[in-house]
């Protein structure tokens, strides 16, 4: 699951702090505080080339989480174009909006995120019909 939060220190500590709560722990041997640390973040970037920040769970070994390390769009533009569904239980979850998965899969540009772009659109034209 790839995850995109506003990249405030503290609201950084908090996802970190629910995200531990539930078991996930770096896939990389740093600690997991130090994605809160915009420095460290910069750092990660210029010389790992790191995109996303992997966490994982013995818990939930069937959902790793990815945070983008730096924001891959305007967070407040796209958080009011976002979309919350009740994912079950009365659980909100928020999602991008369609315009903006589809801009954010061309710009990754990886086959998987190209064949994705194809479906989505295939899938837009198809209930525009």
């Amino acid at each position: 699951m790839d995850l995109i939060i506003d990249l405030d220190e503290n609201n950084a500590r908090r996802a970190l702090s629910a995200l531990s709560g539930l078991g996930y722990r770096p896939r990389a041997p740093v600690a997991m505080d130090g994605f809160a640390d915009k420095n460290a973040r910069s750092q990660w970037v210029r010389e790992k080339g790191l995109t996303v920040f992997s966490l994982h769970s013995t818990k939930h070994a069937a959902t790793e989480v990815d945070l983008f390390v730096e924001l891959p769009l305007d967070f407040d533009r796209a958080y009011r174009a976002a979309l919350t569904l009740d994912v079950g239980a009365g659980v909100p979850a928020t999602f991008l909006s369609y315009d903006d998965l589809l801009a954010l899969k061309k710009k990754a540009g990886r086959p998987q995120d190209l064949a994705d772009v194809d479906r989505l659109q295939a899938n837009r034209e198809a209930n525009e019909e």
